[in-house]
């Protein structure tokens, strides 16, 4: 009897020490595994929603998808749009101490969040930068003012309506004044080379042949 207990009482032991075996087993696969399901759900969960873009310093004028450094003072008297082919065209201009590499800098940073896509670019003394909107174009061009006591510059903003194939030879002026935005019919066709008989002579257009 006592050695039928003691028996017993070893068998049992073995069974336990097996038992604890796979529980530290299972244990160790589990820490294994834990580690790397944690680090993804906290780096999932964790990852901050990126920033809104910046509007600081941004003014507008005539287009509000457009914008100049406020730091720069707008011209207004050469600044204007007009309607042409259903898109809002013209230019803003302004003037400020900023070098063509920090206006091109603000442009690189402010314009994708309006939607504008880069297309070219050329520097030197002056910046000539153009980006695109469906078929609209807009044409950064910066001009140092040699006559300026201060190291000025002059940040012309061309928005462009499209120019087809179907409009080569014909030109419509319009009011750079800003008080109609209306074109000047009484034109012109610069492109039409003399006795190409292409209505070389001039003529009038109006906007809807255009």
């Amino acid at each position: 009897m006592p050695s039928f207990v003691g028996e017993n009482k070893a068998a049992g032991g073995g069974g336990r020490k097996y038992f604890y075996f796979l529980l530290a087993l299972a244990l160790g696969c589990l820490l294994t595994v834990l580690p790397g399901c944690l680090s993804i759900s906290v780096r999932d969960a964790g990852d901050p929603p990126p920033p809104p873009p910046s509007h600081e310093g941004e003014s507008f004028a005539e287009f509000m998808d457009v914008p100049y450094p406020s730091v720069m003072k707008l011209e207004g008297r050469n600044t204007f749009s007009y309607e042409r082919k259903g898109v809002r065209a013209g230019v803003v201009t302004a003037v400020g101490d900023l070098s063509a590499d920090e206006i091109g800098a603000y442009y690189d940073s402010h314009l994708p969040s309006y939607g504008w896509t880069p297309l070219a670019e050329a520097q030197s003394g002056k910046l000539v930068s153009t980006w695109t909107k469906g078929k609209v174009v807009l044409t950064v061009i910066t001009n140092p003012l040699s006559l300026s006591i201060t190291s000025d510059t002059r940040l012309e903003l061309w928005v462009a309506a499209p120019h087809t194939r179907e409009d080569l030879g014909r030109r419509v002026v319009y009011d750079n004044t800003g008080a109609s935005g209306k074109p000047i019919l009484e034109t012109t066709p610069i492109r039409a080379p003399r006795g190409s008989g292409s209505n070389s002579s001039g003529g009038s257009y109006q906007e809807e042949d255009i």
